[in-house]
């Protein structure tokens, strides 16, 4: 009598671990990793700030990546040829958490003119048991004003 009772538990323990590790239960998994890993990459948004300064393309990209890396950002991506910088984002917060990263992107107008493009973006998620895919960027002007500012002081503009 004693040996069928314990067989039941164990029964109902080996049908719950089977079920759980099915390959649809690992897709499932896959799937969502894939949807955070998709919702972490930058986004171009409209907004931020757009400032024109008397110099050459090559001129004010370098002084304004040697700005960031001076400032202690972490660079996610930088192309000459783009014009583009990216920062790593800045996470904070505990279980709701806000992500902040800056997009940069240098135009040539001329040999003597370039255009700087500055946005920081924000985006939001919740992390409570696991980590949620990030929501949707938005730009905040107000910031990347600030920054636009300072890359305006380090070029000499």
């Amino acid at each position: 009598m004693m040996l069928q009772t314990f067989r039941i538990p164990a029964i109902l323990a080996a049908a719950v671990l089977g079920f759980a590790s099915t390959p649809a239960d690992a897709q499932f998994h896959e799937k969502r990793e894939a949807k955070i890993a998709e919702s972490e990459k930058p986004q171009n948004v409209k907004g931020g700030t757009t400032f024109q300064i008397a110099s050459s393309y090559e001129k004010a990209y370098d002084g304004t990546l040697n700005h960031f890396k001076r400032e202690g950002y972490v660079i996610d991506s930088a192309g000459k040829e783009t014009g583009q910088i990216v920062t790593a984002m800045d996470v904070k917060g505990g279980y709701t958490q806000t992500g902040t990263r800056v997009l940069v992107t240098c135009i040539k107008d001329s040999d003597t003119q370039t255009s700087i493009r500055v946005v920081v973006t924000i985006q939001k998620r919740k992390k409570l048991l696991q980590a949620e895919p990030w929501g949707d960027a938005r730009a905040d002007d107000a910031q990347s004003t600030k920054i636009a500012e300072q890359i305006r002081s380090v070029l000499g503009q």
